[in-house]
């Protein structure tokens, strides 16, 4: 069985000025009418179950990625206690 985790929990300053902490980068809308976040779900569904499929955020963005992802379920949806820089 395969799993896909999605880290989607950054403030957005890395694309500075398009991203902010309010509009970070993976809700941006650059390549097509979908979100960074919205077309990295689309690329994995053909490999991963929805049910396998995990999202890792923070609480200021946990609604935000529950009314983008409507096909992932909500408790497969973390938010994690304390920013961490992941990615630095």
């Amino acid at each position: 069985m395969i799993y896909g985790l999605i880290l989607a929990g950054g403030k957005g300053s890395r694309l500075y000025p398009l991203s902010r902490a309010g509009e970070p980068k993976q809700f941006l809308k650059l390549i097509n009418d979908k979100s960074f976040l919205v077309n990295t779900v689309d690329r994995v569904i053909p490999l991963i179950d929805k049910d396998n499929i995990y999202v890792v955020t923070n609480s200021e963005y946990k609604e935000k990625v529950k009314n983008e992802l409507a096909g992932i379920k909500e408790e497969n949806i973390f938010v994690e206690p304390a920013n961490k820089e992941t990615a630095l």
